[in-house]
């Protein structure tokens, strides 16, 4: 079995660009499991029903959950055993950066991307992370960045202790922009398909928060 572990975040962007549906067409060529975990499911169901002008948005990302197209994270592991794993890696993550002038430490990633990686980590299955946050990417991907990129954004040194990450396994991650590319290719896109199309697919998750540069969207539009 194979698992696609879905952050909130790309199904955000999918969602305000208009291409939720994709998320369904893409699971009926899919050899595995889209799954959310309960963290995720209360950022884009469970909070976002209680606010009037993102209920819709809500309720169509719930009809997936209840049609199977997304699997609960909690019918494969318990809920005991994800959070435990979820703690562990929240004092990791969010111990290895501090500031230099107070040392107080940097909260790099959330619960909800936590525990993506927690259900990745206890998964004995192949598995990819649908995340669209650089930041978290970065914690695996290129650490070394990580201390650069954090200083810039909060304007102040940052001191790191990326020893702490060796215990972290290397995750494999995947953005929205990814996920529609395969679904262009696969003629998944219910647009008929023009010189425009991926372009505009591409840079629509890019302006709705996928960290992807325009150098990255030129160079997939090349594999085409």
């Amino acid at each position: 079995m194979k698992y696609l572990i879905f952050d909130s975040g790309p199904i955000i962007s999918l969602t305000m660009n208009g291409m939720l549906p994709i998320i369904e067409k893409l699971k009926e060529v899919f050899d595995g499991e889209f799954i959310l975990t309960s963290q995720v499911k209360n950022e884009i169901v469970d909070r976002p029903m209680k606010i009037k002008r993102y209920k819709l948005e809500a309720l169509r990302v719930m009809d997936l959950i209840d049609r199977g197209i997304f699997k609960m994270s909690s019918d494969i592991i318990s809920p005991q055993k994800l959070n435990k794993e979820i703690s562990r890696i929240l004092k990791i993550t969010n111990g290895v950066l501090r500031t230099v002038q107070t040392g107080e430490k940097i909260k790099i990633i959330h619960e909800g991307e936590a525990s993506c990686l927690a259900f990745s980590n206890l998964s004995d299955s192949d598995n990819v992370i649908v995340i669209d946050e650089r930041t978290t990417r970065l914690l695996t991907e290129a650490p070394q960045n990580l201390e650069k990129m954090m200083g810039k954004k909060l304007h102040t040194p940052i001191k790191a202790e990326l020893s702490l990450l060796d215990g972290l396994k290397k995750f494999k991650f995947i953005r929205s922009a990814e996920l529609l590319f395969v679904a262009y290719k696969k003629g998944l896109i219910p647009i008929k398909k023009n010189k425009d199309l991926l372009d505009a697919l591409l840079y629509g998750v890019k302006f709705k928060g996928a960290a992807i540069s325009s150098q990255e969207i030129e160079e997939m539009k090349k594999l085409v």
